[in-house]
């Protein structure tokens, strides 16, 4: 199942300031919260008249616990998607979700938690976002909280070593850093609580050093066992994701390491990431990706019967194809679905690999009523950063169902843009969908375009990413 920005220490500085495993300060907190208890009633005599039922009283019973999930890892936990690669709905507060984040050490609606935002001004976010969002709606009647520490560029073998016990002075930065942040966020819940797992995205540091990958199966299973330990939940369930650093010299080591420790034990879990899509760094998954990866994190906890899918571009080119032409337009193509989809993201062709010199809308009607069913903006290199997949740029958008039928697609373009879109061109469409028609309309305001161009595969500007229904 499956650019390099700036990497940070556990102590949140540039790694060029601060080395992994160097001796910087990182708060140590406290021992955490207790749960005080009811003193046990040692007198078992029922009252005149009860049978032992509860006495009614007319209030309501208690709320339930908070469930509090724990994320760590390195950089693909801290998350570097871009945020435009999420859904609007989601790029915004999520008020039934609390997390508490080592970058912002307070208890907050659940929002995109990275420190790549905080140190290059570009928003980015982690699995939190979906990670959290799916256990919510397949909990409805549980209060979902997060607490996240994760910092990239670091290793299991030293920065997240955990020490033999919690007094260990061989304790790495990174885990005492997160033990810190966890004991916080604990002291800071002020409703009752109860651990209910872990997710874990991390090892592409290992895999670059034979040592750290040959011991990372040793590694990991005393990290999840002193994890429980400190805690006081010797059950919690504990997901991860195996890794998919393509360039790593060690990657098979580590993969097999965490498939190994997830197949000892029902409590150990792992999900596959090698099918999602990355960023140009072929290291960090891209907005789509990073979406499919919480989901499938939240899956794995929940006992999904199968990993949740990521969406698939409907169009690849596979070929020649021609550029020259420019002006103001809508430009597009009919295409039809044997089968029921879900649209997830749109997205406009980047010529140049280089980023959109203007923004463009992309939209999608309703080939037989003319009806507007999705609309996106996709925005240019210098409003905002997106991820790129086979030369188009695509943005999250919330999902739409689309039943079998014939719809048309466009996207805008603009005379004397460096942006340009493709006809004549070869190229390959996704099981189930059928490229139609070119479609045009003049101008520069997104219309419905009637124009028809016929032959060859024209025009490209547009494409959608999808997944079956």
């Amino acid at each position: 199942m499956t650019l390099v920005p700036l990497l940070l220490t556990a102590c949140n500085q540039p790694l060029d300031a601060v080395s992994v495993g160097s001796d910087c300060d990182c708060p140590a907190g406290d021992t955490g919260p207790t749960i005080d208890t009811v003193p046990e009633d040692t007198d078992d005599t029922d009252p005149p008249g009860e049978t032992g039922s509860p006495e009614d009283t007319g209030e309501p019973p208690p709320p339930p616990r908070v469930q509090i999930y724990l994320l760590g890892g390195q950089s693909n936990m801290d998350g570097y998607a871009y945020v435009t690669g999420l859904p609007p709905s989601l790029q915004v507060s999520q008020d039934d979700v609390s997390i508490y984040w080592s970058g912002r050490p307070q208890w907050s609606a659940l929002a995109p938690s990275s420190y790549g935002t905080i140190y290059y001004g570009t928003e980015y976010f982690g699995p939190e976002v979906t990670f959290g969002r799916s256990m919510a709606d397949a909990r409805p009647d549980e209060t979902i909280a997060l607490i996240k520490y994760a910092i990239g560029g670091t290793d299991l073998a030293v920065c997240w070593n955990p020490g033999a016990d919690a007094s260990d002075p061989s304790m790495g930065d990174c885990y005492s850093g997160w033990l810190s942040t966890v004991r916080d966020g604990l002291a800071a819940m002020e409703d009752d609580y109860e651990i209910a797992g872990m997710i874990w995205m991390q090892g592409e540091s290992d895999a670059y050093n034979q040592a750290y990958a040959l011991a990372y199966a040793d590694n990991l299973r005393h990290l999840i066992e002193r994890v429980r330990e400190d805690v006081s939940a010797a059950e919690m369930p504990f997901a991860m994701g195996i890794i998919d650093c393509i360039d790593c010299p060690y990657r098979g080591v580590v993969r097999a390491a965490q498939a190994d420790v997830a197949a000892e034990s029902e409590t150990v879990l792992a999900v596959e990431t090698e099918d999602l899509p990355q960023n140009m760094d072929y290291i960090h998954f891209d907005g789509s990706g990073m979406r499919t990866l919480g989901e499938r994190l939240a899956g794995a906890l929940l006992g999904a019967s199968a990993p949740p899918a990521t969406p698939q571009p409907a169009f690849s080119f596979t070929g020649a194809s021609y550029s020259n032409y420019t002006g103001d337009f809508i430009v597009g193509y009919t295409f039809t679905n044997d089968e029921w989809i879900v649209l997830t993201d749109l997205g406009t062709l980047d010529y140049g690999w280089d980023g959109l010199s203007s923004d463009s809308t992309v939209a999608v009607w309703d080939a037989q009523t003319e009806a507007l069913i999705a609309r996106a903006s996709v925005p240019s290199n210098a409003s905002g950063p997106t991820s790129i997949w086979g030369g188009w740029r695509f943005v999250g958008i919330d999902p739409v169902d689309l039943p079998p039928g014939e719809y048309i697609i466009g996207s805008q373009v603009y005379t004397g843009s460096a942006d340009r879109y493709l006809h004549n061109a070869e190229v390959s469409t996704a099981e189930g969908l059928t490229w139609g028609e070119g479609r045009h309309a003049n101008g520069s305001v997104v219309q419905y375009p009637t124009n028809v161009s016929t032959g060859a595969a024209s025009w490209f500007g547009p494409n959608f990413l999808f997944l079956p229904l």
